[in-house]
């Protein structure tokens, strides 16, 4: 795939930024500078490459960086802490050769260091879902290719730490507040034989002491390769999937999109979409509190259009408006907002920029922030660390008191 395209969603139009790498089945996230870090990529079925490619959206241009020791298909990746991006798991060259050595990127020296004393603990199913917890860990909650004992990756002792001991199905899966996850449906890669797919939902509280996960009440429809995205108001969308791991079987397709709510823990069925969302399909926020439903397809199933859902606040009333922000948010320090309607705004949240692939969103990050109204403005606390927002691009929204997100500004948040 050397057809990467920039799509404008204020006009609808694309402009073709074409790169010299495969970059199909790579894994992919936003880097702390907001350009666009792939690792990994494709020869063949389960054959990786080790390059590194980087597109800056500024120039609309691509630079080859260093390569990592390992060629990754199917990898994932975890932008830290400190801006430099953890790879795991992707396949060699065949499909049982899954690199078990996790990979450090540091996007300011264009090098890679080897966590080596991790190799051989713990191999990853392809695409784990990876997440940085509020105290510098990382968990691998789920993987879009078959169910896994969760496990928690110290990186400075290069130790992995299992959750419990029974692998549990998440087909996709959130960090909906830092610390706390919930993953929903199947994973199981479609190569495999056919399985029928699943309705389970867990969460999973990691800031608890004992951190286990715990059953909640299913989706009304069992979901596989669905995307799960979260909203301004901390509810989480799921969207396609199908029946089972068949990615072909487009009669299996879920149309109607869910609603969960981090509340009551429960879904709520929603309007359908006019198209079948199966493998390959991607679902994101966009600023103006949108969905964007996008792709799906295989041997001959492909889906090349996009559908764009309005979820339900978005008919609750004017939408709020953010009149100025700064666009530059550090850690720990409080900033203004300024908006006309400070005196109705229940809320402030923060969303991650998104890097969405094979039903699992690499980016996706939501934290709700406090904040003090005044006349005209709201004076917000930002995250403590970057434990807790890693640095980079946010969409900064601001809600009223029945949910109303307004158009949200991009942020840098270091």
């Amino acid at each position: 795939l050397l057809s990467a395209r920039l799509w404008d969603p204020s006009t609808g139009l694309f402009a073709d930024v074409p790169n010299s790498a495969n970059l199909f089945c790579s894994g992919h996230v936003v880097l702390p500078d907001g350009r666009v870090f792939v690792d990994g990529g494709h020869q063949a079925d389960f054959i990786g490459i080790p390059d590194a490619n980087l597109f800056d959206p500024a120039t609309g241009t691509w630079t080859l960086g260093r390569p990592m020791a390992f060629a990754r298909w199917y990898p994932t990746a975890t932008v830290l802490q400190d801006g430099r991006v953890l790879v795991v798991s992707g396949t060699i060259d065949c499909t049982t050769c899954i690199v078990d050595t996790p990979e450090v990127y540091d996007p300011v020296t264009d090098t890679w260091a080897q966590l080596s004393s991790a190799s051989a603990k713990l191999i990853l199913p392809l695409y784990p879902h990876m997440f940085l917890l509020p105290d510098g860990r990382v968990i691998a909650a789920a993987s879009q290719t078959d169910k896994i004992v969760s496990s928690v990756l110290d990186l400075n002792a290069q130790t992995w730490t299992p959750i419990g001991s029974t692998a549990l199905d998440g087909g996709s899966s959130v960090m909906y507040q830092p610390g706390k996850i919930m993953k929903s449906g199947l994973g199981r890669a479609p190569d495999r034989s056919t399985l029928s797919s699943v309705k389970t939902t867990y969460v999973l509280d990691m800031t608890q002491t004992s951190p286990a996960w715990r059953q909640t009440a299913s989706m009304a429809f069992a979901r596989n390769q669905h995307n799960l995205t979260i909203l301004p108001d901390g509810t989480v969308l799921v969207t396609g999937g199908g029946a089972n791991n068949d990615v072909s079987n487009i009669a299996g397709a879920v149309k109607a999109a869910e609603l969960w709510s981090p509340t009551s823990e429960s879904w709520t069925t929603m309007a359908s979409m006019s198209t079948p969302r199966l493998y390959h399909s991607t679902a994101l926020l966009l600023p103006d509190g949108r969905v964007l439903s996008a792709g799906s397809g295989r041997t001959g199933v492909d889906q090349m259009d996009a559908e764009l859902y309005a979820p339900p606040y978005l008919f609750k009333g004017a939408q709020p408006t953010i009149t100025a922000a700064p666009a530059d948010i550090r850690y720990g320090a409080s900033f203004t907002v300024q908006t006309p309607d400070a005196a109705r705004i229940g809320s402030v949240s923060l969303v991650r920029l998104s890097s969405v692939t094979h039903a699992i969103n690499m980016d996706q990050r939501f934290l709700s922030l406090t904040f003090r109204a005044g006349i005209g403005t709201l004076t917000v606390q930002a995250p403590a660390s970057g434990n807790l927002a890693p640095p980079g691009y946010y969409m900064l929204f601001i809600l009223d008191g029945n949910g109303v997100p307004s158009v949200a500004p991009i942020v840098k948040v270091h």
